[in-house]
């Protein structure tokens, strides 16, 4: 008969000083409030060596368990807050929304369906200017830029230089 393996979460060095962090928060939150393990045991229902894995900041805790003891600390409306500002979200809208309308132009949904005569309204072409990109598609194009170059530094800041995998030194040192 085979024993049914738990699946795991791959967690990169990163992440797991982020989990490190917060187990670390979750350790002094207690601390500062002088509740102890037993006392967050009883409140919580979870095991001693459970709680011992939060404050570590293990990534094999359910985010569940994290939240239990956050409650019972008061902090648990803080989880909500995670993700909340999402700037890079907002910056890759704001680009298509870009894309979407430019300068000079009304949005497809502002724009008359059709005319009076009931044919789509098509705009005439200009005469002969030259053909130039607009200001905001310079500017699309500089986000984009941006995005992709800061896209790839985190994935080089995750990555040993030397051999293109993932960091898995456990010095302690950030390269």
């Amino acid at each position: 008969m085979q024993t049914k393996q738990k699946r795991q979460a791959v967690v990169f060095p990163k992440e797991q000083k982020i989990l490190q962090q917060l187990g670390e928060n979750i350790r002094l939150a207690m601390k500062r409030r002088k509740i102890t393990q037993t006392m967050i045991a009883e409140r919580t229902g979870l095991s001693k060596p459970t709680l011992r894995n939060i404050e570590r900041g293990e990534s094999t805790v359910s985010i569940g368990h994290y939240l239990r003891v956050l409650a019972v600390l008061g902090l648990a409306e803080d989880l909500a807050k995670v993700a909340l500002d999402d700037a890079m979200g907002r910056k890759l809208q704001d680009i298509a929304l870009l894309k979407t309308t430019q300068p000079g132009t009304r949005p497809a949904s502002d724009r008359p369906s059709s005319t009076s005569g009931g044919m789509p309204h098509r705009p005439t072409p200009k005469a002969s200017a030259p053909v130039s990109k607009p200001a905001s598609s310079q500017h699309i194009q500089s986000l984009l830029e941006l995005a992709r170059s800061r896209a790839n530094q985190d994935d080089r800041q995750g990555q040993n230089p030397h051999d293109g995998q993932p960091d898995t030194s456990s010095s302690g040192e950030d390269a």
